[in-house]
Formats: structure tokens, C-alpha cells, sequence
């Protein structure tokens, strides 16, 4: 498979997550991917739009960016958000932040699971601070092709 590169651009609302989501499961399953990574690639994507709608994006208008990479032997994607338009508040999160959403996360929180899902789920997870302000999140997931069908 020859590598492509797919950017998207959705406005920062949750209603634009769904269609992201399950064009990123055709596109893992058309690769290859087993079902069940298929799922966590989706759950990933949707928690880290999430995030950048919810966290890092000052309005519906401004968007957020996807850059999805693909070859024979990954699928890489990153989502990119504008920040959340406050000049205290550069970008919605920083090291210092990461670690303070990470202590805090509890089972009975309903928020701060989901840098942690994405941390589990991925071969790779990487977040930094991005020059427009806000947050890139780039997650990697391998393709694992087995030689041998027979366990």
C-alpha cells in the first residue's frame, strides 16, 4: 500500500464527531485492522475530538483539524485544536495540567478518562502545544500483520 495522507477539517461542535468516527473504522477495517482494533481506534478518535470541541476550540466556527496518515504498516492521526480563545489560558492543557487531570481522574468522574483511554489504546500518544495555541494530540496504531494464520 502506497502512504497517503487524508486532512479533514470539522467545525468544533460533537454533532461533526460521528461521521469522522465512523469514516476512520472503514478506513481501519479497509486496512486491515482486526474488529476489535477497529473499536479502539474509533474510541480514541472520539475521545480526543472530543477534548479538542469541548476544551480546545474557541468557537464552533474556528474547527478542528485532523491529519490522518496511513501506510503499510500504521495508521497515524492527529487531531489539532485552536485553543480555547482565552489569553490566560494559552492552550487547554500542559504537562502541568496533564498531571493534574491524571490525579484527579476517579471512577466516579465523568470527565478526565479520556486522555487516559487514548494513552491505553495506542501504540502511540503523544500531546504538545501547537503554534495557533492550542493542542495537537497525534495517536499511532500499528498494523500487525501475521505470516502465520495458524496459533
Amino acid at each position: 500500500m502506497a502512504k497517503a495522507d487524508i486532512e479533514l477539517k470539522i467545525p468544533s461542535a460533537v454533532f461533526y464527531i460521528e461521521p469522522v468516527r465512523a469514516f476512520i473504522g472503514n478506513l481501519a477495517q479497509s486496512l486491515g485492522f482486526p474488529r476489535k482494533r477497529v473499536a479502539d481506534i474509533q474510541l480514541v478518535l472520539d475521545e480526543i475530538c472530543t477534548n479538542a470541541v469541548h476544551h480546545g476550540s474557541a468557537n464552533a466556527a474556528v474547527g478542528v483539524k485532523l491529519r490522518i496518515e496511513i501506510d503499510a504498516h500504521a495508521l497515524e492521526i492527529l487531531v489539532r485544536d485552536t485553543g480555547s480563545g482565552d489569553a490566560k489560558r494559552k492552550n487547554w492543557l500542559t504537562h502541568e495540567r496533564l498531571s493534574e487531570i491524571e490525579a484527579n481522574r476517579s471512577p466516579s468522574s465523568e470527565s478526565g478518562h479520556g486522555i487516559f483511554i487514548a494513552k491505553s489504546l495506542s501504540d502511540t500518544h503523544e500531546m504538545q502545544s501547537n503554534e495557533v495555541g492550542g493542542t495537537d494530540v497525534r495517536v499511532v496504531f500499528h498494523l500487525l500483520k501475521s505470516s502465520n494464520t495458524e496459533l
